[in-house]
């Protein structure tokens, strides 16, 4: 791509689009709670088209590291509000169904860029590649203001009742609308907690006199919903410390070692076992909740990296591999998508959009000491690279079996209330 440039300098434009995704969705929460999500999502798309110009157009390795830090602002500030808004436009029976479908989303796409190295593999190619997303961004900045609601929980939170009504009628129709509004001005109701009443059980403020004021990041640190917040921040945490782009890192590695030496041919291979198992995961959840089929995923991960490192140690690639697909089968059938879920489940609707923003934030941050971390693990452990991630998998076992509510099917309420009785037992 760029002729001359050193391990450091690709090491740190590999890095930057996780640094930027960092920064994007630690600051977008805010902003999704000011202006609304529909809008922050259009804005974003400014952001897509700024990175994906600077780096197609890039010169040189820094104009390109530039455009891959604004690039993963986008990114960053599309994994922090999409989820919530998923939820907060889905009723509580589909909302695991329809919060999959975020992460199959993701999974499509890398598919569909790993396929594209088989063609776009030229000294120039690489520019389309990087100048794709300005189609996307535009496509979606041209239909959105016909197509896309705003999010009628947070029109309710800042007391836009007739904008709620009207996008409530275009999501569920005029004969469901009223339905659809209950559920959602319950939800608006037992959200606006009033936080002077921590010290006592549960206590809710219903007052419907003013609209609710959008919360600060000081309401999710307070004594009602600080257990929720850690809770999040474990499970985005999980999904990322457990391992799997480092599975990704590694796959080519493990198909050249069994004799493919067209690593393309690998990353499409995992990423494309990675589809399948997104796609059943909704349905999996709902039958199983969402509690028991992490904890299926989680061990289905730890025995899938013990057979990797058997395999390794016992130079037997072709295994490898085959354990390597069970690794990705079962982190996509549970962690992987259902973490954006969990995680939007875990809030009320006023902390939702802040909440979600720091919890995400954190994943990035998993993300970026995964990747900078984990070629050293490799160097350093060889055959045996994969036994810190059966330590990460087991003790994401203990924490979600020990700390995480099923919130499969469970209204906003429910959820707070198990979060309170909890509190209260502990007291």
């Amino acid at each position: 791509m760029f002729p001359g440039h050193t391990k450091t300098q690709w090491t740190i434009a590999v890095s930057a689009w996780i640094l930027g995704g960092m920064i994007g969705a630690l600051v977008i929460g805010r902003f999704s709670n000011k202006f609304g999500r529909k809008r922050i999502m259009m804005s974003n798309c400014l952001f897509m088209i700024a990175g994906a110009v600077v780096q197609a157009s890039a010169s040189s390795i820094w104009m390109f590291i530039g455009g891959r830090v604004v690039s993963g602002i986008a990114s960053g500030g599309a994994t922090a509000v999409i989820p919530g808004f998923i939820n907060e436009i889905s009723p509580p029976n589909l909302r695991n169904s329809l919060g999959v479908g975020f992460q199959i989303a993701i999974t499509v796409g890398n598919l569909l860029v790993a396929i594209t190295f088989f063609f776009a593999n030229t000294s120039s190619g690489w520019r389309y590649i990087a100048g794709f997303p300005t189609v996307l961004a535009l496509l979606f900045l041209v239909l959105a203001p016909f197509v896309v609601v705003e999010s009628p929980a947070w029109l309710t939170m800042v007391g836009k009742q007739k904008l709620a009504e009207r996008e409530l009628a275009r999501l569920y129709g005029e004969e469901n609308a009223y339905l659809a509004k209950t559920w959602i001005k319950q939800e608006h109701i037992a959200s606006r907690v009033d936080s002077s009443s921590n010290n006592e059980a549960g206590q809710q403020n219903t007052a419907n006199s003013d609209a609710a004021k959008p919360s600060s990041f000081a309401k999710l640190l307070s004594p009602l919903l600080i257990r929720q917040l850690l809770v999040a921040i474990g499970v985005a945490g999980a999904q990322q410390l457990t391992g799997i782009n480092a599975v990704f890192f590694y796959s080519s590695t493990l198909f050249e070692q069994a004799g493919i030496s067209d690593d393309r041919i690998g990353i499409v291979a995992v990423n494309f076992v990675n589809v399948l198992p997104t796609m059943f995961c909704g349905m999996l959840a709902t039958c199983l909740g969402n509690r028991k089929l992490m904890l299926y995923g989680l061990a289905g991960m730890f025995a899938s990296a013990v057979g990797i490192t058997v395999s390794l140690v016992a130079s037997l690639p072709a295994l490898a591999i085959v354990f390597t697909a069970c690794y990705v089968t079962t982190f996509g059938s549970s962690l992987g998508s259902l973490a954006w879920v969990v995680m939007a489940d875990l809030f009320p609707d006023d902390v939702r959009a802040v909440g979600n923003s720091v919890c995400v934030g954190c994943s990035w941050l998993c993300n970026l000491a995964v990747g900078l971390g984990y070629p050293y693990i490799a160097a350093g452990l060889v055959n045996f690279s994969f036994t810190p991630f059966m330590c990460t998998v087991a003790l994401s076992f203990v924490f979600v079996y020990t700390v995480v509510p099923d919130t499969s099917g469970k209204t906003m309420q429910e959820i707070q209330a198990e979060f309170n009785a909890r509190r209260l037992a502990k007291k």
